[in-house]
């Protein structure tokens, strides 16, 4: 089918997966096989088109407050120069990465010192369905993009998007990280929790069952020992193995 199609068996298959669309020729001759109609690449309109139309602006990002990183880089930037971070990084993080503490802070700049680097993406685009993304005033995301951080290495690709807000049919609720993991398993979605000094795990079991999310927690004490990387891909990747388990 692939051969009279013109297309290679790889390009037939993302078809079928809908991961690709067809051109004009190979939508009607896959139509004349098949007996059933196609999407093909001209029904789109194309990304300038859909600007102008739309007006959309998805790199309008919100405007934050510098003053918990300045906090953050006089507890923590001696320790994060000494693992090497990128200071032009750390602005970029100061300026556009929302956080509720210094030790949120210290938290990704531990990220950035051990390789992730700066990220613009939404989570709607890269198939995140479990729930709606909205932002700190209740508006839903759409196509605005979110700033974050995204590490890869030979195994994995992690993306960290810091506090998001989910709305759900019982409530909208804010996460620390909303965090993305394709790895051997597959790609899984997962909420992230940086637990200070402060924090009250009595709600914590409650909040869970109404997300229905796989979880990663991590608390202050851990952060404080540079253990935020390891621990977050150590962690995901069990809570990916043990939703896999009760699965089976």
């Amino acid at each position: 089918m692939a051969l009279r199609c013109g297309m290679s068996r790889q390009h037939l298959n993302r078809l079928e997966a809908g991961r690709a669309l067809a051109s004009r020729e190979q939508a009607r001759l896959l139509r004349d096989l098949l007996g059933v109609p196609v999407l093909c690449a001209d029904d789109l309109v194309g990304e300038r088109e859909m600007r102008d139309l739309s007006g959309a602006a998805p790199y309008d990002l919100e405007a934050l407050s510098p003053a918990l990183w300045k906090a953050g880089w006089e507890f923590w930037g001696e320790h994060l120069v000494r693992m090497g971070i990128d200071r032009e990084l750390w602005d970029w993080m100061s300026a556009f990465l929302a956080v509720d503490s210094s030790l949120e802070c210290y938290a990704l700049g531990q990220l950035a010192a051990e390789g992730a680097r700066s990220f613009l993406g939404n989570p709607n685009q890269w198939g995140f369905d479990a729930h709606v993304v909205v932002d700190r005033l209740g508006r839903l995301l759409g196509e605005r993009m979110l700033p974050g951080l995204i590490y890869r290495d030979k195994q994995r690709t992690f993306v960290f998007w810091p506090q998001v807000s989910l709305r759900t049919s019982l409530g909208t609720f804010r996460l620390d990280g909303l965090m993305f993991h394709r790895g051997p398993a597959g790609r899984h979605w997962l909420a992230s929790e940086f637990d200070g000094r402060g924090h009250d795990p009595r709600g914590d079991e409650k909040r869970a069952g109404k997300l229905v999310m796989l979880e990663v927690r991590i608390n202050g004490d851990e952060i404080r020992q540079r253990r935020t990387l390891p621990l977050l891909l150590e962690r995901a990747e069990a809570a990916i193995a043990k939703a896999a388990a009760r699965a089976s």
